[in-house]
């Protein structure tokens, strides 16, 4: 019996979806529900499990795009049945059970079936210099690419400025971190709750333009970039407005943890109404971050360190930053957006006010 390994429906993500690598090989012996192959979308990866016990055979090879409902590989008996099913190049589209039905042909069955098993045809590409190395765009990458390049094209974005110090914040980050040492607090911490509250005052910042309606949204869902080695992922903190720094540092930690080891569901990168990224440890003083659709705006953090400041009428060493505001002009005026800005300003550099939400 042939029983064949579908692509899933990943929660909202339909397209882009690429293979990334088979966790058994070709003719391996595997069990069902097993973890036998790695598919990727621009905002996870995710584990394919065997349909059922027997042979592996791969249909579908590393960097391949597939969709919802193509056919990955299929699970044989033998070598013998499966080399049967070849030669017939039958459909494995079962009837809810993923078991092969001769005589089906469908878009996704048969005819991705067929194309895999054909194989690609073309001349060979001639070798390039040692030194040089080509992949294909695909999966995280290709849908990275699609996503900010269409972001462009249809958003009006223009990015403000405004340099913060952060000198207090620091101060405040570092006796929070000797109260309760176990618990790391971050600077992207501290700004997704801080963000969040100031997003409540701006409502036309915290909304989206779908279908040429403004969207005020009710909820305050704040993104946070995580870079990857393949690409970039934004998960999402639920009514971060609603929960305490404590709480937002323990879902960040945990959200980051689950990015860097491929285990982020769908779930965890949808529903964002706003997205802070950071420059991290890089030097990278401000950016012009890249709007993340259907949101309306991002706030990238530039290097936060010390630097020469002006405080109080004199020249001192000062912990520095800029907030690096992008936002779609079609929504939100340039004065808007600088009113937001400075408002996040004001809030990230007075003790008082910052004290009363972050404790």
């Amino acid at each position: 019996m042939i029983t064949a390994a579908y692509v899933p429906k990943l929660g909202m993500a339909e397209d882009d979806i690429s293979v990334t690598e088979w966790l058994r090989s070709h003719g391996d012996r595997v069990e069902q529900g097993e973890p036998i192959v790695v598919i990727e979308t621009a905002k996870a990866s995710s584990e394919v499990e065997a349909p059922a016990s027997g042979l592996l055979f791969h249909l579908r090879q590393p960097d391949d795009m597939v969709k919802v409902g193509d056919v990955l590989g299929v699970i044989a008996d033998s070598p013998e049945e499966f080399e049967e099913f070849k030669a017939g190049n039958r459909g494995t589209r079962g009837a809810g059970t993923g078991t092969s039905t001769a005589g089906e042909d469908d878009a996704t069955g048969a005819g991705s079936t067929r194309a895999s098993l054909t194989g690609k045809p073309g001349a060979p590409t001639p070798p390039s210099a040692a030194e040089d190395r080509r992949e294909p765009l695909a999966g995280m990458r290709l849908a990275i690419a699609r996503n900010m390049l269409a972001s462009l094209q249809t958003a009006a974005q223009m990015t403000v400025f405004a340099e913060a110090d952060l000198t207090e914040l620091d101060r405040f980050r570092k006796e929070l971190l000797l109260d309760n040492s176990a618990q790391k607090i971050t600077y992207v911490d501290l700004f997704c709750k801080l963000t969040a509250t100031v997003l409540r005052e701006f409502p036309v910042v915290n909304s989206s333009l779908i279908d040429n309606e403004i969207v005020y949204w009710g909820h305050c869902n704040v993104g946070f970039a995580v870079a990857l080695e393949r690409g970039l992922v934004v998960p999402v903190v639920k009514d971060a407005d609603r929960k305490s720094l404590s709480a937002i540092s323990r879902e960040i930690s945990k959200l980051s943890r689950k990015a860097r080891e491929n285990r982020l569901d769908a779930g965890d990168c949808e529903g964002g109404t706003f997205t802070v990224t950071s420059g991290g440890r890089n030097e990278v003083e401000f950016m012009t971050p890249i709007i993340n659709p259907p949101q309306c705006a991002i706030l990238g953090l530039g290097k936060i360190g010390p630097k020469p400041a002006i405080h109080r009428g004199e020249l001192a060493i000062r912990t520095m930053t800029h907030l690096c505001l992008t936002h779609d002009h079609r929504v939100i005026d340039g004065v808007m957006a600088g009113e937001f800005v400075g408002r996040l300003k004001e809030l990230a550099q007075s003790r008082e006010q910052f004290e009363r939400i972050l404790r």
